[in-house]
């Protein structure tokens, strides 16, 4: 006789229903837009501002007002969809450019946190415009994209509750 299911031993009907073929197009649809904005927004930040879209992106998440003490380095990489080793890597850049600098996190002292500085924080102000500009263009353009239009439409005109957080 069978064991009943356990935590680890999910039932059946726990189980997630696999994508099907619409939901595997979506996605990439998804994906593709995606890609398209970030290499055209990094190509506009680069050239505007010397400014790569992971460092403008970075600057971003540590300039939000809930990030006044700073942010763990793998909260920080959640924020911006990077690996905790990437964004080591990220702010040991902007420090060298003194935009960022690492504090202790509290706790066991271990944790180190990434807090933008007051430079950091100019260059970001200062960059913000070109790259809102440049994703606002970049979504019109997609909207006219017969397999973008709907995710760029989305994006351009959901309401903070449509937005997941």
């Amino acid at each position: 006789m069978d064991a009943p299911p356990t935590a680890a031993q999910p039932t059946p009907a726990a189980l997630p229903r696999p994508a099907d073929d619409a939901e595997d197009d979506r996605w990439c649809t998804a994906v593709r837009l995606l890609n398209l904005m970030e290499r055209r927004l990094d190509e506009v930040l680069q050239r505007h501002h010397r400014l790569p879209l992971s460092e403008y992106r970075a600057m971003c998440a540590l300039s939000r007002p809930e990030s006044t003490d700073g942010l763990r380095m793998g909260e920080l990489a959640a924020r911006i969809g990077m690996k905790d080793s990437s964004v080591t890597r990220l702010i040991a850049r902007l420090e060298a450019q003194g935009l960022a600098r690492r504090a202790p996190g509290g706790g066991d002292g271990r944790a180190v946190t990434a807090v933008i500085t007051d430079a950091g924080r100019e260059r970001y102000a200062a960059a913000t415009s070109t790259y809102r500009t440049a994703l606002g263009a970049e979504l019109d353009a997609a909207r006219t994209d017969i397999h973008l239009a709907d995710l760029a439409t989305w994006v351009r005109t959901a309401t903070p509750a449509e937005t997941p957080e």
